[in-house]
């Protein structure tokens, strides 16, 4: 849109977003997602990951720890030790990789997936187009200070003293027993880390699953907000949509005038005009060889009754009064329209009458 949101009163802002204007958002890649619920996906996926790898992580931590304490240190007169240390440095690094590339492109993924559940796949180059706004220090001073930065501040303060709370709760013990470990073979001391960090991990995912949750529901809150509109630019969105009112009342009389001069043009086809005989004029048309029954070709009633009636002079058409037969056709059939079969008889007479003036048999 062409203002600018932050500047809108939101006491204002008391209708909601039209689909159009949700559309406009998320091409401009503005949409409502909470990156606290992809961190919770990732970290998540990541765990199980690791639980579900850890004996072959195990497995390989063990054999690297075996080989550098065994044979890796020992040097030998006039061994280059410089090469030594590169060589445990490699192999160290081709440990965490092995450890570190899987659990990475699973969060990845994940990531990916989470977003994509969230807000569907957008491209949008809005967001990487400069915009000099952005980079003015003047603006960049007051986003830093607005109440949505202050609140996300507050709120990611929260969230890390709850998090090192219950963390510190969890592995205060583990860490009271820790010296213990030292007379401990690797796999002893892996298997107690392992179940330390497993009942960690559940903890702080508990934790991180409220804390998604809430932003979870704040951000849709938000940018609820956000799209709002007021009363007035919704009129002139739906204006803009679906166009002018008064252009369309005109175009609307303009073609109701057309069918009204396309309608009194078949008048001077008609077989016969019904009339009320005040109030309200028929025209049926009826020809044995090519209808079923007979037809409206045209109907008014007032003022447009007495055209059709005129008309209807004029071309020398009968015009034969029959007051329930004239209703009950006006307030049922349209122009263009059979008549219904409940209304057969009493036409048939009306027909068969002046067929018979003019000497013609139904």
């Amino acid at each position: 849109m062409a203002e600018n949101d932050e500047d809108r009163d939101t006491d204002d802002l008391s209708e909601e977003a039209s689909p159009y204007r949700l559309e406009e958002f998320r091409r401009k890649g503005q949409v409502s997602q909470s990156k606290e619920l992809v961190a919770l996906f990732v970290a998540v996926a990541c765990g199980v990951a690791v639980f579900a790898m850890a004996p072959g992580f195990a497995e390989e931590i063990i054999k690297f720890m075996k080989d550098t304490f065994s044979n890796g240190l020992i040097a030998k007169p006039g061994d280059d030790m410089q090469k030594i240390a590169g060589d445990r440095l490699l192999d160290m690094l081709i440990v965490v990789a092995k450890i570190g590339l899987p659990i990475s492109l699973i969060g990845m993924v994940l990531g990916i997936a989470s977003h994509l559940a969230q807000i569907g796949f957008i491209f949008s180059t809005e967001a990487i187009t400069p915009d000099l706004d952005k980079i003015n220090p003047l603006n960049g001073l007051k986003r830093l200070f607005s109440m949505r930065n202050l609140t996300e501040t507050a709120r990611v303060l929260v969230k890390g003293i709850v998090v090192l709370y219950v963390a510190y709760v969890m592995v205060k013990s583990d860490i009271l027993e820790s010296p213990a470990l030292i007379f401990q073979n690797p796999k002893a001391i892996l298997d107690v880390l392992g179940k330390s960090g497993k009942s960690l991990f559940l903890s702080l995912m508990g934790v991180l699953a409220v804390f998604a949750a809430i932003d979870f529901v704040l951000q849709r809150r938000e940018f609820g907000k956000q799209v709002r509109v007021t009363r007035k630019e919704a009129k002139q969105e739906a204006k803009e949509q679906d166009g002018d009112p008064m252009v369309k009342s005109r175009i609307r009389s303009i073609q109701r005038d057309m069918a009204r001069k396309r309608m009194m043009k078949e008048v001077k086809s008609a077989d016969v005009i019904i009339t009320n005989p005040t109030h309200i004029a028929i025209a049926l048309r009826y020809d044995k060889d090519k209808m079923i029954a007979p037809k409206v070709v045209a109907k008014g009633a007032d003022f447009m009754a007495e055209n059709i009636k005129k008309l209807a002079r004029e071309a020398g058409i009968p015009l034969v009064e029959n007051v329930p037969l004239a209703r009950a056709m006006f307030k049922s059939v349209k122009v263009g329209h059979v008549i219904p079969r409940n209304l057969f008889q009493a036409v048939a007479e009306v027909l068969a009458y002046v067929y018979k003036l003019k000497n013609k048999s139904i």
